[in-house]
């Protein structure tokens, strides 16, 4: 009795390893790029795809696992109270800055620019809020003063992970252990239907980040992109010239603009 009870076990337990594997199979299906887009990086917690449109027409689109990848945010040297202003760097710059954030279990993939400034100045405002490893820098300067009703926060967790877009509120700031940039909603007109450079940022659940970087592209174009790899949610980050994305050191899109903010994208934690 006892050995038929055992080999009853061992049947049950083939049977759930087997279930198991071809639900991870299928999941690993389900989650394949959207059609025309390449696979070209692949580490723990971070993937980045490829899509060339032809024409020099490029869209690449960085996904973030926030479980077992990081997201960083970089700041140029703060200066002045209270109306606080950002040092500006390039992005190459920005990118030595992540690299000296390696350690053995943490490395800089993916780089790319972030929240909205005034391009006149330098030092700079921060147009929409900024808060950075848990410090707040600037609600904003433009709050009340720019489109209304279109501003958004990007909310992250730089140590347990978890990312969140929401309506701009004061009080998403207070947050403990969360990061936010200020940004805007997709559908606010930043030359929307022009083909600009663009970088827009978007969630899926709780722990997927998914950015999109083109250096032509129009904002319904991001979007639709995003919402293709899965976002449930969708911010603006800074466009036109200010648009940069370097991965592994090399800039796949350039940008010779000096900027007071990048996200970096980490494998491993």
């Amino acid at each position: 009795m006892k050995k038929l009870l055992i080999s009853a076990i061992q049947r049950n337990v083939c049977i759930a390893t087997v279930v198991i594997l071809i639900t991870q199979i299928d999941n690993i299906q389900a989650k394949q790029a959207p059609e025309g887009f390449k696979l070209i990086l692949e580490d723990t917690g971070v993937q980045v795809y490829k899509k060339d449109s032809g024409n020099q027409k490029l869209e690449y689109v960085t996904v973030v696992n926030t479980s077992s990848g990081k997201l960083s945010n970089l700041i140029g040297k703060v200066d002045g109270t209270p109306n606080v202003q950002v040092k500006k760097k390039l992005l190459t710059q920005f990118w030595q800055d992540a690299a000296k954030k390696n350690t053995p279990s943490r490395k800089v993939r993916v780089l790319v620019n972030g929240t909205f400034f005034s391009t006149n100045d330098n030092p700079t405002g921060i147009a929409f809020g900024l808060k950075v490893s848990s410090n707040i820098i600037t609600y904003g300067y433009a709050i009340g003063k720019e489109y209304p009703g279109e501003i958004v926060t990007f909310t992250f967790n730089p140590i347990e992970g978890g990312a969140n877009i929401l309506p701009y509120d004061r009080s998403t700031f207070g947050a403990i252990n969360s990061d936010v940039v200020g940004a805007l909603a997709p559908n606010a007109n930043k030359s929307a239907t022009s083909f600009l450079p663009r970088t827009f940022v978007g969630v899926n659940g709780k722990y997927s980040v998914i950015i999109y970087s083109s250096n032509y592209a129009r904002q319904i174009d991001a979007v639709n992109v995003l919402k293709r790899f899965g976002a449930s949610g969708e911010a603006m980050l800074d466009g036109g010239g200010s648009t940069g994305l370097i991965v592994d050191g090399k800039a796949l899109i350039p940008t010779n603009r000096p900027i007071p903010h990048a996200l970096a994208v980490y494998e491993g934690l």
